[in-house]
């Protein structure tokens, strides 16, 4: 996929990608509710239904759709 044919991001997904780029990690939205880790909605971005067992991998799963919103941005 080139950059001519690549689905640009949303409003809500360039806000919350600068936000992330700005702040780094110490902005993730990742909070601990009960036993339990959530990416919670942040920035008009709605996260993931999973409840990760750590905080780690709750992290992980928010660093690995930055990438893609990355590379979308790029047109990859």
């Amino acid at each position: 996929m080139n950059s001519t044919t690549a689905t640009p991001l949303t409003k809500a997904e360039n806000d919350f990608l600068r936000h992330m780029m700005m702040w780094g990690s110490s902005g993730y939205p990742v909070q601990k509710v009960g036993r339990g880790w959530h990416w919670v909605e942040f920035w008009g971005v709605k996260g993931t239904p999973t409840v990760y067992k750590t905080k780690r991998e709750a992290v992980a799963a928010v660093e690995r759709y930055i990438s893609i919103l990355i590379d979308q941005k790029a047109g990859r």
